[in-house]
């Protein structure tokens, strides 16, 4: 009787603590009830520069009966499956203690009620790859699946043209795009800043510049970098657009060498070459031809001058008994007359010229009258 009396007054005492258990269930929100693991990862997958940060958005759940123990950061070595089944490298630990090398005071955890939310500084190439939050708590164990792929910008930018022909040439007209990229990745962040001819684009703000239809003025270099930002910038690339001709012109040169082939001044020209005239010029792509102009050509006056040169020799009247030396007297006069010829103004022209009587009281030579010459000149 005693001893059942023990065994009695032993299971009671297990019904309170069973009663005791319910009291807190229902006491505890519904969704801490039903609580399981779980880890949330946001985004799945990102891309920044060489030493900037990055965040890796997180939040967990476990069991309300566990107590939460250990969390951890961690990047499966290279060898390693990328799903987390396998630890790697401890990017954070609880125990600072047992943090790689690599990430030693380059971590911030936000150490919240549920919330995993790793900061990493000063990024570079090595940190490529997966990380994945792993929780440890009294009564398990759980690492969130998936995990936060990092891509990491390796500078400088480039310029890459696409466009829908294959291996072919970029026409007026076509479908043309311009990416602005790194080696691995191109960062969301902006906004981009594009330049032609090193000239800004105020319009252009995404990595990609699309230009549906193109033409011959979007011929040039271009460039792409960050806005108001350090960041190096992409070299040129040309954008080379081909076209048929345009805005062709023709003019008149005052002066020029004739060549085959080549442009041409007309050079002496006469009244025979009076008329309209243009020119066209022409490529894979097609032709056109320039406005046509009108050619004049004046007529040439040519004058022939002459100079004559009459040479007398007068004799003078004795007035003394010496004889007085003969005295030659020049008289210039200008002849102005047009040539019936174009021969006419290539040779010298002599003739005689007999001048007619004077009425002067110098006395008359018995000489004959001398010689007359004229020079004929061309203007």
């Amino acid at each position: 009787m005693h001893l059942k009396k023990q065994v009695i007054s032993k299971t009671k005492p297990l019904k309170e603590q069973h009663m005791f258990f319910i009291s807190i269930l229902l006491q505890l929100p519904l969704s801490a009830v039903l609580a399981s693991w779980s880890v949330s990862y946001k985004p799945r997958s990102m891309c920044v520069f060489e030493r900037s940060s990055v965040d890796f958005t997180c939040s967990f759940d476990y069991p309300y009966i566990n107590t939460l123990k250990t969390t951890k950061w961690f990047k499966p070595k290279y060898y390693q499956k990328q799903d987390g089944s396998q630890e790697g490298i401890f990017v954070y630990h609880s125990m600072p203690s047992e943090i790689d090398q690599l990430y030693k005071d380059r971590t911030v955890y936000a150490n919240g009620h549920k919330n995993c939310s790793l900061q990493l500084h000063n990024v570079s190439k090595s940190d490529i790859g997966k990380y994945f939050f792993r929780l440890e708590t009294n009564l398990g164990k759980f690492t969130g699946s998936g995990g936060i792929f990092l891509d990491v910008a390796v500078l400088p930018f480039r310029v890459t043209v696409t466009m829908q022909k294959v291996n072919g040439h970029i026409h007026e007209g076509d479908s043309v795009t311009l990416k602005c990229s790194t080696e691995t990745c191109t960062p969301q962040q902006g906004p981009f800043a594009w330049y032609k001819n090193q000239l800004l684009l105020p319009q252009a703000t995404e990595n990609v510049l699309q230009i549906s239809s193109v033409s011959h003025n979007d011929f040039g270099n271009y460039s792409c970098g960050l806005k108001n930002s350090s960041i190096t910038s992409a070299d040129e690339i040309l954008l080379d657009v081909r076209y048929s001709p345009k805005n062709v012109e023709i003019t008149i040169l005052t002066s020029g060498k004739m060549e085959q082939g080549n442009s041409v001044t007309l050079i002496s020209a006469s009244q025979k070459d009076d008329g309209q005239y243009f020119c066209t010029a022409k490529n894979d792509m097609g032709s056109q031809n320039s406005t046509i102009i009108t050619l004049k050509v004046e007529a040439v006056l040519l004058v022939l001058f002459g100079l004559i040169i009459r040479r007398k020799q007068i004799t003078p009247k004795k007035l003394h008994t010496e004889q007085t030396p003969a005295v030659t007297e020049d008289i210039y006069e200008n002849l102005r007359q047009s040539p019936e010829s174009e021969e006419s103004h290539t040779n010298l022209i002599y003739a005689d010229l007999k001048l007619p009587s004077s009425n002067s009281e110098r006395p008359r030579s018995n000489t004959p009258e001398g010689y007359a010459v004229i020079y004929s000149l061309l203007s």
